[in-house]
């Protein structure tokens, strides 16, 4: 980033500039005491926030009909995994990022579409199992083949035992938790767009542990009710299936 004023402003004429030496000096972005520490904090928050202005524009542009479902999918998971991982990778970061309605008001953000899909955790068509319709769909429909593909019936199967044996093994951190979550309702997703019976409570999971801070962990209770939940989906999956 470049930090001198330019010579020369649009609206300011020539003469103005040099009579006024003070629009020609530079101005350094952080100050002579600011460390490297610091530096890299304040340059992280500056990553974030240019994250957040950028996801509200890609959900702005697909509510307008701007971008295809795939290509909606592909940009929020991109940019919802650079928010976590800016937010995961430093302390001091973290710290002082506060939470996303601290840092929203520090900086006066008006960013709604972008702050609710954040608090979501997961692309609007993942939550929903929108996607576009493929020439495979098509042919598989045409010819009267199978609409579930073996292949992504297996890799369903296989993150609901990798969910639920993670709950067994007593995992109850977010960050242990939220990416199995997602990655099982993405593989899902890639088997069926049709609704089943607590198809939803796994949505409200992956929402609510993504609401979880950092070192907070699901009680036992929850960590219960949660492995009750994936069982249960589990049958309602394969009864879907037929």
């Amino acid at each position: 980033m470049d930090s001198k004023i330019p010579s020369s402003h649009q609206g300011f004429s020539n003469h103005t500039n040099t009579s006024n030496p003070k629009l020609l000096e530079e101005i350094p972005l952080f100050g002579s005491e600011t460390t490297p520490q610091q530096r890299e904090v304040t340059e992280t928050l500056a990553e974030i926030y240019s994250v957040i202005i950028a996801l509200d524009q890609v959900e702005k542009s697909y509510l307008k009909d701007g971008i295809s479902n795939t290509e909606y999918t592909n940009a929020v998971s991109k940019l919802l995994a650079q928010y976590k991982t800016y937010l995961t990778n430093n302390k001091d970061v973290e710290e002082e990022f506060v939470s996303l309605d601290k840092f929203k008001e520090k900086w006066n953000i008006s960013a709604s579409n972008a702050i609710t899909r954040i608090e979501r955790g997961i692309p609007v068509t993942v939550e929903h199992a929108i996607r576009d319709i493929s020439s495979e769909d098509i042919n598989a429909t045409n010819s009267g083949a199978s609409k579930f593909s073996a292949k992504a019936v297996a890799e369903v199967t296989g993150n609901f035992i990798t969910a639920m044996d993670a709950l067994k093994l007593n995992y109850k951190a977010k960050d242990q938790l939220h990416p199995l979550m997602s990655e099982l309702l993405l593989s899902i997703n890639r088997v069926t767009s049709q609704d089943f019976e607590n198809r939803a409570k796994l949505v409200n999971w992956i929402v609510s542990i993504n609401k979880m801070k950092v070192d907070e962990l699901l009680s036992e209770e929850e960590s219960r009710e949660l492995l009750f939940d994936l069982e249960s989906a589990y049958k309602s999956f394969y009864l879907l299936l037929g």
